[in-house]
């Protein structure tokens, strides 16, 4: 993105601070392709602030994400807790403000992707069952995070891994969405940015996680032990075609190009364990 844009991003971040009463005490942190700028306030809390195009933002997108994560059972996870939001119009662009509790572990990764080697203790990755698990508890959203049995995941499948999936098989179940080692604090766990959550196919949390470690074995494996349940059965198979997928998606637009080929042969050993007919 341009610095013009980033200038805007920030300006619309100290409005939305005078909106909402608080004052910026931090530098801005910018996310992925500068879509969302953020900064500690005072409180202290976090304030994130993103901007779309008005026909993005209506009430069957993932706009109001991390408003939506309140109340029971967000309630028993351990993550950011929804203060207030503040949303305005401006130049053609919705802009949306929300004011979270502020969370003072560091995230364990940069980004989407996982660049070194980390220790995590079991009590973190039971932590990280515990803390997942009350999202089992929504049946009623009709949020969607990823769901593979549409036409465009499935011809995507077909095109870079050649095959096809048997939409009937696959079993939704309700998700993070966007669960990657960026988004996990360590040494005590807290689950950060809920903008994407809704349903995807079963085990869809635990096949996004391994993805972002697949540059290192030994979380891949600990990924793999944790989460067996769910990633060695057919819809855990599709997950992780679904999260390969976005992943890839990725390096076609030229980020994380190491990440190619370990993920395109972890999907391979995927499709020949659980999806080859």
């Amino acid at each position: 993105m341009t610095n013009e844009h980033r200038e805007r991003l920030a300006a619309y971040l100290h409005d939305a601070a005078d909106r909402l009463g608080v004052a910026i005490e931090s530098e801005r942190v910018h996310g992925l392709y500068d879509r969302t700028i953020a900064a500690r306030v005072s409180g202290p809390a976090w304030l994130r602030l993103t901007t779309e195009q008005p026909r993005w933002t209506d009430k069957d997108t993932m706009w109001d994400g991390i408003a939506a994560a309140t109340g029971e059972p967000f309630d028993d996870i351990p993550m950011p807790r929804h203060v207030r939001s503040v949303i305005w119009t401006d130049d053609g662009l919705v802009v949306r403000a929300d004011l979270l509790t502020y969370v003072g572990q560091h995230a364990i990764g940069k980004g989407l992707v996982l660049d070194r080697e980390v220790d995590l203790g079991d009590h973190w990755w039971q932590a990280l069952q515990t803390g997942l698990e009350p999202l089992q508890r929504i049946t009623t959203t009709k949020r969607v995070a990823a769901d593979p049995r549409e036409g465009s995941f499935r011809n995507h499948f077909l095109a870079s891994f050649g095959v096809k999936i048997e939409p009937e098989r696959v079993e939704m179940a309700m998700s993070h969405g966007d669960l990657h080692f960026g988004n996990l604090t360590a040494p005590e766990l807290v689950i950060l940015d809920w903008e994407n959550w809704g349903w995807a196919p079963a085990g869809y949390d635990a096949a996004h996680l391994l993805c972002s470690a697949i540059l290192q074995p030994a979380i891949v494996a600990r990924v793999r032990a944790e989460f067996a349940g769910l990633l060695d059965t057919y819809s855990g198979a599709v997950a992780v075609l679904t999260a390969a997928s976005k992943y890839l998606h990725h390096v076609e637009s030229g980020e994380f190009p190491s990440i190619a080929i370990p993920i395109r042969c972890y999907a391979e050993t995927v499709i020949r364990d659980h999806l080859a007919v």
